[in-house]
């Protein structure tokens, strides 16, 4: 666990009308929904928890592309009133800032690690940003690329068979024994569309090493509605799988040929423990409906026999 900063940490966070709940809908494990997720900036004060780290002399590598290792702060790109608001992640805001990058707060090394080795799967970390407290350099967040948001009722409907395809690539990518790593929060939010025209993931902070036995350092959050109801929803459950993305892959790929937003109607809570899920017959495509049907049965939920219930239904 991280050390509190008190109150001499520098706070980036802009002045707001109203709540920005842009982690509505994400808990953390066992807890109910009722509260959209983790706690926001505003509402921590200056604590940053696990994301804030004293720093030694020596940094984790990141993938630079010409900007220094560290910058702090101070840096001018990072003046607040500079900075506009993107969105908030699983734990902290994300700005855009100058030179058509973003800024995330609150970016712990182990989402850096993460991120790093999900390699082309994953927005590139570009450099770190620390903040000076106390005469001690303390981790403050992740400059990184800057990617156009993944709209999925944008998608027309002549693409939205190659734009799945694209999605279903890059998270078996993600999962590959050359790579390893299940996201743990899988959702359109998630995917965004990089400068080079590639699909990639943000957000690594639920994320997990396959075959990583510390269970007990997860400390991820999960979005209620892609949560699949093997995993035992209210009680307390444990890092994310590759089971686990694909339930919440195939509610992604319902929303991409539906258009609409999944269970937004339904009591969260309930559809959870009960199994509920998207409505198949909204599905026109058949091997899409296949798709679908398969990896919501695997996670758990209740679906009626649509198609024929054998293995390798779907890409």
């Amino acid at each position: 666990m991280g050390t509190g900063t008190g109150s001499s940490e520098p706070r980036l966070e802009p002045a707001i009308d109203g709540a920005f709940d842009g982690a509505k809908g994400r808990t953390t494990p066992g807890q109910k929904s009722g509260r959209a997720g983790p706690l926001l900036p505003e509402e921590k004060g200056l604590e940053t928890g696990p994301a804030t780290k004293e720093f030694s002399a020596t940094l984790p590598g990141v993938p630079s592309l010409g900007l220094p290792p560290t910058i702090t702060t101070e840096h001018e790109m990072l003046i607040p009133k500079k900075l506009e608001v993107l969105g908030v992640g699983g734990s902290s805001y994300v700005y855009k800032c100058h030179g058509d990058l973003a800024y995330k707060v609150n970016v712990t090394e182990r989402e850096v690690d993460l991120m790093t080795a999900a390699g082309d799967c994953a927005i590139t970390p570009l450099c770190h940003v620390l903040a000076k407290i106390d005469g001690a350099w303390w981790r403050r967040g992740l400059i990184m690329e800057l990617a156009t948001p993944f709209d999925f009722k944008l998608v027309p409907a002549k693409e939205r068979m190659a734009v799945k395809d694209e999605m279903v690539s890059l998270v078996d990518r993600l999962h590959s024994s050359e790579i390893g790593i299940a996201h743990g929060d899988i959702k359109p939010d998630n995917f965004l569309r990089c400068h080079d025209g590639k699909l990639r993931l943000c957000d690594f902070d639920s994320a997990w090493l396959l075959g990583d036995d510390e269970v007990e350092d997860w400390e991820g959050g999960v979005s209620d509605r892609y949560l699949a109801p093997s995993r035992g929803y209210p009680d307390t459950h444990g890092p994310p799988t590759i089971v686990d993305d694909n339930y919440a892959l195939a509610i992604s790929v319902w929303e991409l040929f539906t258009g609409k937003d999944a269970l937004i109607d339904e009591d969260i809570e309930d559809a959870l423990m009960e199994g509920k899920t998207v409505d198949l017959d909204e599905l026109e495509d058949e091997d899409v409906r296949t798709f679908v049907w398969k990896r919501l049965r695997d996670g758990g939920a209740k679906v009626p026999d649509l198609v024929p219930a054998q293995d390798g239904g779907g890409k």
